[in-house]
C-alpha cells in the first residue's frame, strides 16, 4: 500500500512539472539573424545603390554566390544565403509601426504587411501571416534534431527565420524573422507596390489556395509527439483509476491533484487533433 501511494505521488509530481512546460507553450525561436538590419530608412550606402529590381511575385530570381555577395551586406548575407542567426533585439525593424510592406533584402520581394505584425517578446520582428503564398515558401528544417519549420523568401529562395505555432488569431502562427533580412517600405513610397501587395492580400484572404501551405512533415512530427504524451497521461490516469486509488473530489486538493493527468493528457490530444485537421486541410 505504502509503495502504491508513493507510485501516485510521482506520477502527481511529474504531471505537475510537465503541466508548467506544457502550457506557455515556450517555443521560443532559434531563429536566424544578425548583427544589423536593412531597413529603408536603415540601409547601408553600400546597398542603396547595389540594391536589384524588385521581383515579380511568383518570379524566381537567381545569382550566383558572387553576386550575392555584391548586392548584400556581409550579415544580410550570412543569414540569407548562409542561414544564419542575427541577435535578438539588434533590428530596428523590431519598433516599426507605421502601415507599409516589408521587403526582402536581397530581391526586394514584399513579404509582410505591418498589419500583420505583432510584439511577440522575442526581440525578433514578427508576423501572424505573410501577403500570400507568393511571398514565403516553407520547409522543414532539422539542425536541432526536433523539425522545425523554415522561412524562406519564395522569389530568391533567402533564408528569412522560423515559424512557430504559438501565435496569435487568426492564424496562430509566429513567423520569426531575422530583420537584417529585411526591409521596410512606408505604404505609399511606392504606390505601384502598395496597389499590387493590398490586391494580394485581400485575394488571399477570400481563398485559402493562395495562402501559404505548410509541408506535412513539419505537421506529422509534432502530431506524432502529442498523440504520444496524451495517451502516456491518460493511460496514467486509468490505470489509477481502475486500482481504485482515485480519492475524487471529495478528497479535497490531493483528490483533484489526481486528475492532473487527465486535464494534461486532454491538452495534448486536443493538440494532435488540431494538427491532423490542418494535415487533413492542407491534403485536400
Amino acid at each position: 500500500n505504502n509503495q502504491q501511494q508513493e507510485m501516485n505521488r510521482i506520477v502527481s509530481i511529474s504531471s505537475l512539472a510537465v503541466a508548467l512546460l506544457a502550457l506557455p507553450e515556450l517555443s521560443f525561436a532559434f531563429v536566424g539573424p544578425s548583427s544589423s538590419c536593412t531597413t529603408a530608412p536603415f540601409a547601408s550606402k553600400r546597398q542603396q545603390h547595389q540594391r536589384p529590381l524588385r521581383a515579380v511575385a511568383g518570379a524566381k530570381v537567381e545569382k550566383t554566390d558572387e553576386e550575392w555577395r555584391q548586392v548584400l551586406s556581409p550579415d544580410a548575407y550570412r543569414v540569407l544565403r548562409e542561414e544564419g542567426t542575427e541577435p535578438a533585439n539588434t533590428s530596428p525593424l523590431n519598433d516599426v509601426k507605421e502601415d507599409g510592406v516589408f521587403r526582402c533584402a536581397g530581391c526586394r520581394s514584399p513579404l509582410f504587411v505591418t498589419s500583420t505584425k505583432f510584439n511577440s517578446g522575442t526581440g525578433w520582428p514578427s508576423f501572424y501571416a505573410p501577403i500570400d503564398g507568393d511571398a514565403v515558401e516553407l520547409d522543414v528544417d532539422y539542425k536541432l534534431i526536433m523539425p522545425r519549420t523554415e522561412v524562406h523568401c519564395r522569389a530568391c529562395g533567402g533564408h528569412l527565420g522560423h515559424v512557430f505555432d504559438d501565435g496569435p488569431r487568426p492564424t496562430g502562427k509566429r513567423y520569426c524573422l531575422n530583420g537584417v533580412a529585411m526591409d521596410f517600405v512606408p505604404m505609399g513610397a511606392d504606390l505601384e507596390m502598395s496597389e499590387e501587395v493590398m490586391g494580394r492580400v485581400e485575394a488571399a484572404e477570400g481563398d485559402a489556395t493562395k495562402q501559404v501551405q505548410e509541408p506535412i512533415m513539419a505537421v506529422l512530427p509534432g502530431a506524432a509527439f502529442d498523440g504520444v504524451v496524451a495517451a502516456l497521461f491518460i493511460s496514467s490516469f486509468v490505470k489509477q483509476s481502475s486500482d481504485g486509488h482515485l480519492l475524487g473530489l471529495a478528497g479535497g486538493i490531493g483528490g483533484a491533484f489526481q486528475f492532473l493527468p487527465l486535464l494534461i493528457g486532454a491538452y495534448y490530444a486536443a493538440s494532435a487533433l488540431q494538427k491532423l485537421v490542418g494535415l487533413a486541410g492542407l491534403e485536400d
